[in-house]
């Protein structure tokens, strides 16, 4: 079909598609097809002796593809023309070079975890509302990492049971999800030549994504999670910061200052950083000033005590607000906010005087919780681990027994078609002997013995039996016919009485159809006259032919012709022939597929033959028609 197609010329293909896949549709191997005249001469070189697909992991039909040079379009693959229809419809249609970035993850990452000592396995999976490929699936000693390339299909946080998540270009995330996990990793592809290349990153809240490292900075954890350096950093903080200490008041405190002046200024520059220690210790100091002024000094100084005295009691009103809070997520084990808490509450002693106390037991509180609830979470992890390992074994167990079933099934198929087809021919060589056998007796009807011509009527009813419905008209009354028909005794000196002869067994006949008559119409009688010498002259010869060559052949004497009044020419040539006669039309039929499967059925069912559905059933039948037809016209 596709060489048909060819030398019929090559038809416009509206499709812009810019990658593929090599060897077969079902590759996973990718490649871009360069936009650039020159550089597609190059890329041809390149994959010299190499087939392109429309593959089906990247959505595609299956079909073979041609790279196709682009004068007024970018260069880009292009189907092979499809003349007669035949091949399906394809729905990839203007896809850009990132519809194979899913492919590109197995090309980047599976080198990269094999030096791991890693042995991962690739999924793709399509979404309802997305193209094929949207979720990358990468098993990894039991663990999943799971690649979201398509924001039509953000992951489900609460419910996902994936090791890992990473997000494609444009994948959202809610803020308030990020600040909760710490960080989330992302991926993105970027164009080298006729490849794409996998570049990865880490998303901080607060920060943004950092780019900045190599995949061979990363690693894949016993957990099946993905570490980069921007996530051991994070960890490296987060664990310093929970192991800390509750702190304590900075060591330096601010020495007295000699002048009023300086000092009601240190007391409003202590204020604005917000350095609660040094406020209240220079509000100490100025307390003690107070006796030694007068006048203007003393305003100032009293002034200055006011405001800080202001600030401090909104200071202490915060912090025992802060810790009425944590102690109480503590109470109630909020454990997230408890983790909110206590950082805030760090970063407000870092800069104030010692804990009480009270907020001292507070703290230990709130540690101890958290370290209950980073066990509570080691152990949720660990639980999680094994049943997603459970669940992958149990998988794999269901897609080994699905696996096969379906080979069973498939193979069960197999052993149908290839009995329907083994039917089929045994039916078509006895229609074959059928044909020879009637052809035998027409020719050698006066040189038969009586007992040779029984011999070969019997060999006709049983070919007969075993051609079955398949037998033409013609054949089965001329079958009947000979069955019928008495055989004529062998003449001996003596004729043996009547009364003594035994009755001769009369085979049992072949039911035999009703004929559909049909009249040529008068202008067509010379036409089909005139084709029928054509195709007696090609049964002499031993070839099929064609209606485009019986044209060229017979000149005026075949004029054109609608399909309806050809079906009625070769309708009337074959109806008309003897009737133990293979069909003469079976050349045109055996010379011109096309003409086969449009109108050689219906020229079969005019003349009540059986005309098998399938195609391949159908090029059977003919290919037996016209042999015999060669048989029965070798000696003409």
């Amino acid at each position: 079909m596709l060489a048909r197609g060819l030398a019929m010329g090559m038809d416009v293909d509206t499709r812009q598609i810019q990658t593929a896949v090599l060897a077969g549709p079902g590759s996973d191997d990718p490649v871009v097809c360069p936009t650039d005249a020159d550089e597609l001469d190059e890329f041809r070189q390149d994959f010299s002796g190499t087939t392109f697909w429309c593959g089906i992991l990247l959505g595609g039909c299956g079909g073979q593809l041609l790279t196709r040079r682009g004068y007024v379009r970018v260069s880009h693959f292009a189907h092979f023309p499809d003349p007669d229809g035949l091949l399906p419809e394809c729905g990839r249609r203007s896809r850009g070079i990132a519809s194979a970035d899913h492919l590109y993850v197995r090309t980047a990452t599976q080198k990269w975890l094999r030096g791991q000592g890693h042995t991962p396995r690739y999924r793709y999976h399509e979404h309802a509302e997305a193209p094929a490929g949207s979720l990358v699936e990468i098993e990894v000693g039991g663990h999943t990492l799971l690649l979201h390339l398509n924001p039509a299909t953000p992951p489900d946080w609460e419910a996902t049971t994936a090791a890992e998540v990473i997000l494609g270009p444009g994948v959202p995330i809610d803020h308030r999800t990020l600040v909760r996990r710490g960080y989330v990793h992302r991926v993105k592809f970027i164009s080298e030549g006729n490849q794409r290349v996998m570049v990865l990153g880490t998303e901080v809240p607060y920060v943004g994504t950092d780019w900045d490292f190599d995949l061979a900075d990363c690693t894949v954890d016993e957990h099946g999670r993905l570490i980069t350096p921007v996530v051991t950093r994070w960890k490296t903080a987060r664990a310093a910061a929970q192991q800390a200490p509750v702190p304590q008041p900075r060591a330096e405190t601010p020495k007295g200052p000699v002048q009023i002046g300086a000092l009601t200024r240190l007391i409003d520059q202590a204020v604005r950083c917000e350095e609660g220690a040094a406020v209240r210790k220079l509000r100490d100091t100025a307390q003690l000033q107070v006796p030694r002024c007068e006048g203007q000094a003393l305003t100032h100084l009293q002034r200055a005590i006011e405001h800080a005295d202001r600030w401090i009691s909104q200071q202490d009103r915060t912090r025992r607000q802060l810790f009425d809070r944590l102690e109480i997520a503590v109470g109630r084990g909020y454990d997230r906010d408890v983790s909110t808490l206590i950082l805030t509450a760090r970063e407000l002693l870092l800069n104030d005087v010692a804990a009480t106390p009270q907020e001292a037991t507070v703290f230990k509180a709130a540690n101890t919780l958290l370290s209950e609830a980073r066990q509570r979470a080691d152990q949720k992890r660990r639980e999680a681990d094994a049943r997603r390992a459970a669940a992958a074994r149990e998988r794999a167990v269901r897609d080994a027994a699905e696996a096969e079933e379906l080979m069973k099934r498939r193979q069960a198929q197999l052993q149908e078609q290839q009995e329907q087809a083994r039917v089929r021919k045994e039916r078509n060589r006895a229609r074959g002997l059928v044909q020879s056998i009637l052809g035998r007796l027409r020719r050698e009807h006066e040189v038969l013995s009586p007992e040779q011509r029984q011999e070969l009527v019997e060999e006709l009813v049983l070919a007969a039996a075993g051609a079955g419905d398949i037998l033409s008209l013609a054949e089965a009354h001329k079958v009947n016919e000979y069955a019928e028909r008495p055989v004529a005794p062998v003449e001996e000196p003596e004729a043996t009485a009547p009364s003594a002869q035994k009755p001769e067994r009369v085979p049992e006949l072949v039911p035999v159809p009703e004929l559909h008559s049909a009249t040529l119409p008068a202008h067509l009688v010379p036409t089909a006259s005139a084709v029928r010498g054509a195709l007696k002259k090609a049964a002499r010869e031993r070839t099929s032919t064609s209606w485009s060559r019986l044209e060229q052949q017979l000149g005026s004497a075949l004029p054109p012709l609608g399909n309806e009044e050809r079906v009625q020419v070769l309708v009337h040539i074959d109806q008309s022939a003897a009737d133990d006669e293979p069909l003469l039309s079976s050349l045109i039929a055996a010379g011109d597929p096309h003409f086969s499967y449009q109108y050689y059925r219906r020229v079969l069912a005019a003349l009540d033959l059986h005309a098998p559905d399938d195609d391949e059933d159908l090029r059977e039948v003919v290919e037996a028609d016209a042999e015999q037809v060669f048989t029965d016209w070798r000696s003409r």
